[in-house]
């Protein structure tokens, strides 16, 4: 294995903190991963991680944010998303170049002063993209908070990726002429309740900080 570099292109616009456009540009070099290959005499599988590509993985997206009404909070990401890779001789492959469209919603709705509904759902479309050629996945998340105690005793249950569609599927290489199909349900679902209690003086305001990194997190590769 040798060093890989990524080289980044990004700009970003921010229209009346509603409407926030993202457009960027990612260069790898020396570009590393995971490659299933097949030995044909011993019918043998073979997973290496070695440096074979040069890639430009590039987008557009789009984050809209909206109170529509007083007890509902929306933010919603659109992303398209492009590759174009090419590979060094190492192996014996056809690179995967193709479009990707993800999208994302995040909801919240305040029901009364003490209580919240928080409902979120993300879906990435089936993409070609390097050596693969992906599935597409999604994820449904629900979770409810309660509060007590002026706000100061908070009560929430999370259902997390409630259809269990948020694992690998399709994963598809083609090597040496060998097709291999991956698929890996490592499964994301799960409930959890967790209970906490706030100290201290609750009149001391604090602000609120933004940082610069949320289209990073809603960007999927």
């Amino acid at each position: 294995m040798q060093p890989s570099f990524t080289d980044k292109l990004d700009f970003t616009y921010s229209l009346k903190d509603k409407f926030r456009t993202n457009i960027f540009l990612n260069i790898i070099t020396n570009g590393f991963g995971v490659v299933f290959k097949s030995d044909e005499a011993t019918h043998a599988q073979i997973i290496t991680r070695e440096n074979y590509y040069k890639e430009h993985f590039y987008g557009i997206g789009e984050i809209y944010t909206e109170d529509i009404t007083s007890w509902w909070q929306s933010r919603n990401t659109v992303f398209a998303l492009g590759s174009n890779s090419r590979f060094d001789g190492r192996i014996d492959a056809t690179p995967q170049n193709g479009w990707q469209i993800y999208t994302a919603t995040n909801n919240t709705f305040s029901i009364g002063d003490n209580t919240k509904l928080q409902l979120d759902y993300s879906y990435s479309s089936p993409f070609k993209k390097g050596l693969y050629e992906i599935g597409y996945r999604s994820k449904l998340d629900l979770s409810i908070g309660q509060s007590f105690m002026d706000k100061k005793l908070n009560l929430t249950l999370l259902m997390n990726d409630i259809f269990n569609s948020a694992f690998l599927r399709d994963y598809t290489s083609i090597v040496n002429g060998v097709k291999q199909v991956y698929n890996e349900n490592v499964s994301s679902r799960f409930f959890r309740i967790s209970l906490s209690y706030n100290f201290g003086n609750d009149k001391i305001r604090v602000s609120k900080r933004a940082f610069g990194n949320e289209e990073e997190k809603d960007r999927t590769k």
